[in-house]
């Protein structure tokens, strides 16, 4: 949610239970004792925000846990008083890969950790409801296909300029292959070229207007960019073709957020929540935002309740649980006691 209203084998001799808790008690004293801390910060390779759902936990060296903590909306988190020893910082979203970090306690640099998480591209192309085929994919020769396996490979396992160089290449083998057109400005999105990216997206609805997938990702790129106009006028092209498609009027509602229509975002999210009742956590503070925006105080608080029904302890949480406060705190929605005694709230 945006700052910008007031208003993350068993040994022999003993059975695997005590093995279990022997391991997690002698891995729980290494933070028992005042020492070191491990500083780090998570950014998305693509730019795009922190997600709201990322976890952050740390394990010792044989994988046993010992900590989770939040993250703070710039992605940056701390773990304290840390014994000497060997540790491993995992990351995890969803719609990205696992991250994990290994820090060497003994060596100042690795307590720094700067974690990049990478998008899962399969998840990211599978989101939507569109049809696995379209005519640019059945009319695509082998060698061009092979080109763009190739470099949907290399952009799962984060080899950018890989991609990029063979997605290039399936394009020139079929100059309108949707698919590989909208891959391709993913990759350039991923490396910061957004112009470059643009133009892919852009090839790709002129091939073939019938893709979806082209439309989500170039208004995800726009929004990220805070070109809400221009992701407006993407989306009403898309919904022309897709009314039914949830994540067309999700990015929607983001733009018009964004735009300060919050009229027009409400009945946007609200829309893509009908066509789709298993919303995104973040949804609910997208929706949340919009609601604060608007002073509807109490439908706003009710949001921000179901973000933490959904991610208890998310990188958002904390913040999220502030704004409730605040909100009850100013009289703006009533509380659990003024329910119960209607009294207090006159």
């Amino acid at each position: 949610m945006r700052t910008r209203t007031s208003h993350r084998p068993w040994a022999g001799c003993l059975n695997a239970a005590t093995l279990v808790l022997l391991i997690i008690a002698s891995s729980a004293s290494l933070i028992a004792q005042d020492g070191g801390a491990i500083e780090g910060q998570i950014l998305t390779i693509d730019s795009s925000p922190v997600p709201s759902d990322v976890t952050v936990r740390l394990e010792a060296a044989e994988g046993a846990y010992l900590d989770q903590t939040v993250v703070t909306t710039d992605g940056k988190f701390t773990f304290a008083n840390l014994k000497q020893g060997l540790y491993t910082v995992v990351v995890r979203a969803e719609g990205y890969k696992t991250a994990t970090h290994t820090v060497d306690m003994g060596w100042l640099a690795s307590r720094q950790a700067r974690i990049l998480l990478v998008p899962d591209v399969k998840v990211r192309l599978n989101s939507s409801s569109s049809p696995t085929l379209t005519a640019s994919d059945l009319s695509a020769p082998k060698t061009a296909k092979k080109e763009y396996e190739k470099g949907l490979q290399d952009l799962e396992d984060g080899n950018f300029d890989g991609a990029q160089k063979h997605l290039e290449k399936a394009v020139a083998e079929h100059p309108c292959y949707a698919r590989a057109h909208t891959m391709l400005g993913m990759t350039f999105s991923m490396k910061g070229q957004f112009a470059d990216s643009e133009r892919a997206f852009n090839k790709s609805i002129e091939c073939d207007s019938g893709f979806v997938e082209a439309y989500i990702q170039y208004a995800k790129v726009l929004n990220s960019q805070n070109k809400y106009p221009a992701c407006v006028a993407t989306i009403q092209k898309g919904l022309r073709h897709f009314p039914n498609e949830w994540l067309l009027h999700y990015q929607l509602g983001i733009a018009m957020d964004g735009s300060g229509d919050y009229a027009t975002a409400e009945a946007s999210l609200l829309k893509a929540q009908s066509i789709n009742p298993e919303v995104p956590p973040e949804f609910h503070l997208r929706i949340a935002d919009v609601y604060l925006n608007m002073q509807k105080y109490e439908l706003a608080h009710a949001e921000l309740a179901s973000y933490l029904r959904a991610v208890p302890r998310g990188s958002y949480s904390e913040p999220t649980r502030t704004i409730m406060r605040q909100l009850e705190t100013a009289g703006m929605v009533p509380t659990s006691r003024d329910k119960k005694d209607p009294k207090r709230k006159q």
